[in-house]
Order: structure tokens, then C-alpha cells, then sequence
């Protein structure tokens, strides 16, 4: 795209543009300066920024390097990033000053880890002056399509984060996807608001968006002002987000003195959106049209898609197929089901190389080339897919998910706590909410105990409510009864 327009305006950040010429020169420096600290082809790369134009420039750089990118959560606490950055094999780490203190109070644990890239304080390398050292051609590394692009982190059946190990195929099969579906052109002006640490944000917007040559407009966090205010000065014509994202905008009191008639798709991800939401947002943005995407990290991300069609016909749908990509219904004998019959979603086009280190969790999850989602779904007369359940035991706040296990581990640390459990209850703005149900050893709070999360959780992860009971009540086999906690406390 670099040589094809080098002097079109690239990405858009705050007050500051980066053409493509001047995007790509930055990334061969910093490519080249990991290339000269001993990043070989094949080493894993921890970065933690956010949104910003220097997590772009990692991200692209370390691929182009040829070795493997591990975008970091920048709402983990120390504990959870030494995890992943350990279970990763990182051998650097490329991260903006803003969590120095994070990382310094991990690195003590992270022996694998050789180099690091910051600002130069703190026995850091300088990511500004470091590649400015160095020429802006095109590293010569030998990357395939087949070789390992990311390794993003996504909840786990036991409560661990596993990595789902994603190749370059992964990435452009989905980018290519979504360019077709979403019907992108090079004169698009892509606006990108939440994390890109997310599968959906860098492989469903970003990419596809450098590949085509569109001109996009990155966000450092949600602000309902600054948003309005980008889609009116950049002539925004496709943006994207949660549905707590989109009721917070609506919300926004000077929405009207706005011109967001520039807009052409809207698109709803990670969150369910009711009818009556959908008309009120389109009614804002008399010029748009509205998608909702379906997927998870393992997917590269996207699997369905509600077309602009069916969107207010078919509101609690998530659509059918995305090109190239093949969906089925399996019931409990593995066969495809009937038309009505709720089943588990299976996945058949873009999956996962693997979980990294974890052959039997990926053996368990990809069955006869299809990926099994752990989501039961149905389909109806005319092949759009509804979600019914969650097989697995995970919770979607926020466009974020959170594993239940993970939040009663951290729980279970507490020397006060006798047992606990986590479950999703339903939640107006984000979907669902996090609630803890504990029983005691010795007398404590529900204040202290989630101020003990929020020291070990990060934010999205810690639970809304705590409740305190005599006894947490199990089944005849021992296991947690949650169906009866949810409706105690749901």
C-alpha cells in the first residue's frame, strides 16, 4: 500500500497524520532495531500500548521482522502480564512508559526476556531514537503466509488464558473477508475507538483498512465528544463498536450539533442490540446502514455477519456466514441439526493454528477441521443463526469477556474466603455483569474483598456485586449449583 500511495494520509491519531510512506518508514526502523537487539524469526514480541500510532508500528514492525506479535490488555495488573508474557516465550517486550511501572514490578519474573523497548529510563531502549539509527528499506526476512503472525490471549476452559496462535493466512483471509462484506473501498474513512488489543479492532478495521488504502481515524479511549468530533471533521464513513459504546453516544447531550451525515456503516460487535436501540442509532445516522458481527479470537475473529438488510428485520440475530466461511449447527450426536434445533456453533474457514503449548486444548476445540465454539445457536427457515446459551462458562461484559473460573481463583487466593463462585447476570448497559457469591472463613466485607480483586483483576474482570451467604449450594456430584445462584441473585 506504502509504494502504491505513499503520500495518502494513512492514520489519523489526536493531532498528529502519518501518510503511508511516512508509516511504513517507521515500521522498517523499529523492524530493523529488533532485528539488531536479536529478535530472530520465530521469537515471540510483547507489546502493550494503547491505541495509539506506536502500537500500529510494533504490531507491523514485529511482523515484518518475522517474528511472532503478542498484543497485551492494557487493563491487566502485573500478575496477569507476567503470565501471559511468560506463557508467551516473549524475548522482548515493546511497551509506551505509561505502564513502566507494570512491567518493573515483573521483571524480576521474566528471565526469558532480553530486551526492552521504552523510552531509554529504567535499563530500557529508546523506542523513538533507537530506529532512527537505521535505514527505512524493507526488512529481508523470508515470511509465508503460513508462518505464526499473533498469539492473542482469550479466556480458558479451566480458567487460564490460552493463547490462540494466529498465522498470517488468518489474518488477510479475514481482512479480505471483511473487505468484501463490508464492501470497503480505498476512499473509506475507518474510525477505530475500542482496543486494539482485540482480535475485531486489528483484524476486522485496521488491517483491512492499510490493505485497501483507506485513511483511519484511531481513538486513544472512548469519549462521546471526541468521536462526534472526528466523524464530523475527518468525514468519518464507517465506524464500530459495542452496544454500550453506541447507548453512551446516543446519550451524549450535544449529539445534535454534530454532522455525522457522512457516515455510512455502522457497525455492532461483542453485545446483543435490541430492536428499538438499532432505530434510535440509525435515526441519529439518517445516512448509515447497520451490521452486527459475530466471531471470537480463535476465528481471526469474524465467523457471521448480520448484513445492513436484516438488521432491524432480524435484531437478536447474528446473521448468517461471512464469505468463505463455513457455519454449522452440531447437535449432541455431532451431526448437523435441524432448522430450529439448538446446538454448538461450529466454525469451518479461518480458525486458529493452535493454543500455544496447549495441544490438548486444541485438540479438543477443532474436531473434522471445524473450530467448536462452545456457543449454542440455532437456525432458522431462512439461515440466519440466533445464540441461545453460552456452553462455555464465560461472560461477555462489555464487548470484554471474562472467565468465571479465572475471577473465583483470585477469589479463592483470599485467605478470608471459605468458597466462592462467578456468574454473568444480565445487565441493561453492559450486557452482563460480573457477581461473586462468597462464603466465609473469617469476617470480612464485600468492600475489602473487591478491593483485593481490584489489586489482582483487571477492572472489566472484577465483579460488580459481591455477595456473602452461609453456603454455596452444590448438586449431589459436588459441582456448584449456578443455575440457582443466578436465579437468587440475577
Amino acid at each position: 500500500t506504502a509504494a502504491k500511495c505513499p503520500t495518502k494520509t494513512a492514520l489519523i491519531f489526536q493531532d498528529e497524520r502519518f501518510t503511508y510512506g511516512e508509516l511504513n518508514a517507521r515500521v522498517n526502523r523499529l523492524a530493523r532495531a529488533l532485528m539488531a537487539a536479536g529478535v530472530r524469526k520465530g521469537d515471540k514480541v510483547a507489546f502493550l500500548f494503547m491505541n495509539s500510532p506506536e502500537f500500529v508500528v510494533a504490531w507491523l514492525a514485529v511482523a515484518k521482522a518475522g517474528a511472532v506479535g503478542v498484543p497485551l490488555n492494557y487493563g491487566l495488573v502485573p500478575r496477569e502480564l507476567k503470565y501471559q508474557i511468560g506463557q508467551a516465550d516473549a524475548v522482548a517486550i515493546v511497551f509506551s512508559p505509561l505502564f513502566m511501572e507494570r512491567i518493573a514490578a515483573i521483571r524480576d519474573d521474566l528471565p526469558q526476556v532480553r530486551t526492552y523497548l521504552c523510552n531509554g529510563e529504567n535499563g530500557t531502549l529508546d523506542f523513538e531514537t533507537l530506529p532512527a539509527g537505521y535505514p527505512p528499506d524493507e526488512p529481508e526476512v523470508d515470511v509465508s503466509l503460513y508462518d505464526a503472525n499473533l498469539i492473542l490471549y482469550t479466556a480458558g476452559t479451566m480458567g487460564v488464558p490460552k493463547g490462540a496462535v494466529l498465522t498470517h493466512r488468518n489474518s488477510l483471509f479475514n481482512a479480505f473477508t471483511c473487505c468484501l462484506d463490508y464492501r470497503f473501498t480505498c476512499d473509506d474513512v475507518l474510525q477505530i475507538v475500542p482496543p486494539l488489543f482485540h482480535a475485531a479492532a486489528v483484524n476486522c478495521m485496521l488491517l483491512p483498512g492499510l490493505v485497501l488504502g483507506c485513511t483511519i481515524a484511531i481513538h486513544l479511549r472512548f469519549d462521546p465528544e471526541d468521536m462526534l468530533r472526528t466523524i464530523q471533521q475527518e468525514a468519518v464513513t464507517v465506524t464500530w463498536g459495542p452496544a454500550i459504546l453506541w447507548r453512551t453516544l446516543l446519550a451524549c447531550p450535544d449529539f445534535a450539533k454534530y454532522d455525522v451525515r457522512s457516515v455510512r456503516l455502522l457497525g455492532n460487535g461483542g453485545m446483543a442490540m435490541a430492536g428499538e436501540m438499532r432505530e434510535k442509532l440509525l435515526a441519529h445516522f439518517p445516512r448509515a446502514a447497520m451490521m452486527d458481527i459475530y466471531g471470537m479470537t480463535e476465528l481471526s475473529p469474524a465467523a457471521t455477519l448480520l448484513r445492513p438488510e436484516a438488521a432491524l428485520a432480524k435484531p437478536l440475530s447474528v446473521g448468517t456466514p461471512m464469505t468463505l466461511t463455513d457455519v454449522r449447527i452440531l447437535n449432541w450426536r455431532g451431526r448437523e441439526a435441524a432448522v430450529g434445533e439448538v446446538g454448538e456453533i461450529a466454525v469451518r474457514g479461518n480458525a486458529l493454528d493452535g493454543y500455544y503449548k496447549m495441544p490438548e486444548e486444541t485438540e479438543q476445540a477443532v474436531k473434522g477441521g471445524f473450530f467448536r465454539t462452545g456457543d449454542l445457536g440455532k437456525r432458522d427457515e431462512e439461515g440466519f443463526i440466533t445464540l441461545v446459551d453460552r456452553k462455555r462458562d464465560v461472560i461477555t461484559t462489555g464487548g470484554e469477556q471474562v472467565y468465571s473460573r479465572e475471577v473465583e481463583e483470585v477469589l479463592q487466593a483470599n485467605p478470608r474466603i471459605k468458597e466462592s463462585a462467578v456468574i454473568g447476570v444480565a445487565d441493561e448497559k453492559w450486557g452482563e455483569r460480573v457477581v461473586a457469591i462468597v462464603s466465609l472463613r473469617q469476617e470480612t466485607t464485600p468492600e475489602a474483598l473487591l478491593a483485593w480483586c481490584r489489586e489482582n483483576l483487571a477492572a472489566y474482570k472484577c465483579p460488580r456485586q459481591i455477595h456473602i451467604v452461609n453456603d454455596i449450594p452444590r448438586n449431589a456430584a459436588g459441582k456448584v449449583v449456578k443455575g440457582e445462584l443466578r436465579k437468587r441473585f440475577g
